[in-house]
């Protein structure tokens, strides 16, 4: 048995939340507590979102990005997150798995309770639990096979009919939100969140969509470990609004861009900086099932050779991070260094490979258009048409965009997305039932290591996930052109800390600067 207590539990972290990537314009400000006005003040904490949020609902939230800040204030999770990647005791104050992780045990704090008065106990985690396994959310399938059983009033144990060494990582995430049984069928869930955390909404001084207002929860089990009395958040999802919101004052801390990293470092604001994220193609389609030319491991290699992924860091993100054909991070384990030049520009090579797959003409395909990540658009269709592949673009609705990427329907994408763990990038991402993997491709012979990844520790663990990695780049799942670098930026009154899988500090890092 491993008593998850004394020995922190990995370092696979956080799996995708949409919000981030949908982009629109909104900007507001604050006053202070203390009189000084804007932002700042000793009492209050004014952050700026870059994206949407949408619902309190728990069912419906997400483990990434700047969306994740509101239902911390308010929620809390089983398990806590630390900067470092390890994952501690929150509301469940100890946590052990068996073996083979296939059972986790949770015992819970006593004496909390949700803010309507009702207990935070055993069938309180079962219903919350259950609420977000079956609500619908983009986090839900985290939960697919968990099936939760009541041991006593504080004690739950979670079962799944696989390993699953990745459990105790989503209870620190969206999957392990605790919330009000009563609450989850209520008419108002999307706009009164009743929950356990360290705050409250202040509903008069919220404005859905716009404005969210949080005051301290004081009977909230950890409240030293909060030192504001009130948090705000703004949504702004324009760039240039957020960094004149900043330098002027009006928020404390913000996401901001590759692009005005310089601008924002130059103004005397702090700027966190955090290597997250792989971005470039997703090639979701080896069975060639939607396109049929993706099934030729040529035409994917090919694919792969048109992109001069250097070029590429320098012109889209300012030559902020480092290049890559991989879906692992440079510190992970499953990293390649004699990989990284598998796939060199060539597009004399690529062509050759096209026509010995038989696609010398090329083929067409959608490409879906995500709103505020259309600057990899032009650059796609461009060297696309290099190989006579037509990308058609297809102009998503922002509402529509995570529903249609996991449809399956637009197996070629561009995306940035998060990589921890050698785990947690396999099942986000590799598993035939990964969120990622949307028209869930499998393979015979890559199989084995996946199960295997889910069991091995040390070196053992080391040696099969590289093994993972070198298939993928062999067979060319994925087109991934770099390991761009995350920026957030606070004011000087104001410390956060960057965390292990999130491009925002989490909100119990906020505090005010010594």
């Amino acid at each position: 048995m491993v008593d998850m207590d004394r020995r922190a539990f990995g370092k696979g972290m956080l799996g995708l939340s949409f919000g981030a990537l949908l982009m629109g314009a909104a900007t507001g400000c604050s006053t202070s507590e203390s009189g000084t006005g804007g932002g700042t003040g000793s009492n209050v904490l004014t952050l700026a979102l870059d994206s949407p949020y949408g619902s309190f609902d728990p069912a419906k939230q997400g483990s990434a990005y700047a969306v994740v800040l509101p239902w911390q204030a308010c929620f809390d999770t089983l398990l806590r997150c630390e900067p470092d990647g390890t994952i501690s005791p929150s509301a469940a104050e100890s946590f052990t798995a068996n073996d083979d992780n296939t059972e986790l045990t949770l015992k819970l704090r006593p004496g909390m309770t949700f803010t309507d008065g009702t207990a935070v106990d055993a069938a309180a985690v079962k219903a919350s639990l259950e609420h977000m396994k079956n609500g619908g959310g983009s986090d839900s399938s985290r939960l697919a096979d968990v099936t939760v059983t009541v041991k006593d009033s504080s004690t739950v144990v979670l079962t799944t009919p696989k390993p699953n060494g990745l459990l105790p990582t989503f209870l620190c995430l969206a999957p392990g939100i605790l919330s009000s049984k009563k609450s989850h069928t209520a008419k108002d869930r999307d706009t009164r969140p009743v929950g356990s955390g360290p705050y409250t909404l202040d509903v008069a001084n919220t404005t859905m969509g716009s404005t969210y207002t949080f005051v301290r929860n004081e009977d909230h089990w950890n409240k030293a470990a909060y030192p504001y009395h009130k948090v705000v958040m703004r949504e702004m999802t324009d760039i240039t609004a957020r960094v004149n919101a900043l330098k002027s004052g009006q928020v404390d801390g913000s996401p901001v861009t590759s692009q005005t990293s310089a601008e924002v470092k130059g103004s005397g604001l702090v700027l966190l900086e955090n290597s997250v994220n792989w971005a470039g193609l997703f090639l979701s389609d080896p069975d060639g099932k939607v396109i049929p030319a993706l099934k030729h491991v040529k035409v994917r290699r090919a694919i792969n050779m048109i992109f001069d992924r250097p070029a590429i860091l320098k012109a889209l993100f300012q030559g902020n991070g480092k290049v890559t054909n991989q879906i692992f991070h440079a510190g992970s384990d499953a990293y390649l260094a004699d990989m990284v030049d598998h796939y060199p520009y060539d597009v004399a090579k690529a062509k050759a490979l096209m026509a010995e797959a038989g696609f010398e003409r090329g083929f067409s395909f959608e490409l879906p258009v995500i709103p505020g990540q259309d600057f990899a658009t032009p650059l796609i269709v461009q060297q696309m048409a290099l190989l006579g592949i037509k990308a058609k673009r297809v102009e998503l609705p922002a509402n529509q965009v995570l529903a249609a990427l996991l449809s399956g329907k637009y197996p070629i994408f561009f995306l940035a997305i998060e990589s921890r763990s050698p785990l947690w990038d396999v099942v986000q991402a590799v598993l035939p039932g990964a969120i990622w993997n949307v028209n869930h491709a499998s393979d015979s012979e890559l199989q084995p290591l996946l199960d295997k990844a889910q069991v091995l520790d040390g070196a053992a663990a080391k040696e099969n996930a590289q093994a993972i990695n070198r298939w993928l780049i062999d067979q060319a799942w994925f087109c991934p052109w770099v390991l761009p670098t995350n920026f957030y930026a606070t004011d000087k009154q104001t410390s956060a800390e960057p965390y292990v899988g999130s491009v925002v500090p989490y909100l119990h890092s906020f505090k005010p600067s010594a």
